[in-house]
């Protein structure tokens, strides 16, 4: 199986109102293709729920690289508002945050028997719109969210020029980086499932040549973490296994609600000005660091801007490159899938 492009990201939400409000005020977002939805077939777990049926109000907007220098990422927003869904489990015991990730399979694929032969259930199929939806249950392969796998092209709301003045730019999802109890066991999920057969493994901790001066919270700290990076097409995973110290990781998220997508890495620049001036905007917008750190000798700079309360339960990943690295610097080792005996 591969994946060609990223359709749309599924937050929970407490508050649609106020969530479009605050995708408008951060990325932009003034489109929206909103609906409350009854659901009528729905079957969660294989039971259809009919004495409980979900109910949930959701919104659809996509914001757009300025330029067009970049691929456009669309939102679903959903407030789950009654009965049985996955939107209404995932809020009620996970909180706020990204339920699901909706991706376009390549070619002509029998998405139903993909997950059948690798034995992931359908935890809910719906029709909304006359549309069928499917969403598997592929939260303890892959770190705590669904996938709902589609063939066709991905969904845009609006246009470019139709776009409200943001002040985080986007350029693309560059990862979803995810929290997971064990990198090593969940990679072999996410070549079975999205086909991504290479992968890039370090150890982050806090010393010269990985995290060059550790901040968690306006303090210096000394803390560790172990990712894999792996891409499909036009979006990536940052597969992340905390190993030790004070976090965003775990003290915010896993220690709370457990695996789950924490963050989108969105935007990179290679000018320090510019990324100054976007990581001031944001905090003057009531958004600061809340975790970060110069990389692989100074080489690049990450940070993530506090965009948990206002988005939906997920962090936004700044980076700066300013050169190229040390390959000494580079990855502790390679999995390449191509390699199985």
């Amino acid at each position: 199986m591969r994946t060609t492009q990223l359709s749309r990201v599924g937050v929970v939400v407490y508050d649609l109102d106020a969530t479009q409000r605050e995708y408008e005020r951060i990325y932009g977002i003034t489109q929206w293709r909103e609906q409350e939805v009854h659901t009528q077939d729905a079957v969660s777990y294989g039971r259809r729920t009919v004495e409980t049926p979900g109910v949930w109000k959701s919104a659809v907007g996509t914001v757009y690289p300025e330029g067009n220098n970049g691929t456009p990422i669309t939102f679903e927003i959903i407030q789950p508002i009654s009965g049985e869904s996955p939107f209404h489990e995932h809020l009620r015991t996970k909180r706020e945050g990204i339920c699901f990730v909706q991706i376009c399979a390549q070619g002509k694929v029998d998405v139903r028997k993909h997950f059948e032969d690798l034995g992931i259930s359908r935890i809910y199929s719906v029709t909304v719109d006359g549309q069928h939806r499917d969403f598997y249950d592929t939260r303890s392969h892959l770190g705590g969210f669904l996938v709902e796998m589609i063939v066709g092209e991905p969904t845009r709301v609006g246009f470019p020029d139709g776009q409200g003045e943001g002040f985080l730019p986007v350029d693309g999802v560059h990862h979803f980086g995810v929290i997971v109890h064990n990198v090593l066991e969940s990679v072999e999920w996410y070549r079975a499932i999205f086909g991504i057969e290479r992968f890039e493994c370090k150890t982050w901790e806090s010393g010269e040549g990985r995290l060059d001066n550790s901040q968690y919270r306006g303090e210096s700290v000394k803390h560790g973490y172990f990712t894999a990076q792996g891409k499909a097409e036009d979006f990536a995973f940052e597969i992340i296994e905390c190993s030790h110290g004070p976090s965003h990781y775990n003290r915010e998220f896993f220690d709370i609600r457990g695996p789950g997508i924490h963050h989108i890495f969105a935007w990179m620049s290679t000018d320090q000005q510019e990324y100054d001036d976007v990581v001031h905007a944001m905090t003057d917008a009531g958004h600061p660091i809340c975790m970060g750190s110069p990389l692989r000798g100074h080489a690049a700079e990450f940070s993530y801007v506090d965009t948990f309360n206002s988005l939906g339960g997920y962090l936004i990943e700044l980076v700066v490159r300013r050169s190229t690295p040390n390959p000494a610097y580079g990855p502790d080792w390679i999995i390449d899938f191509k390699e199985l005996v």
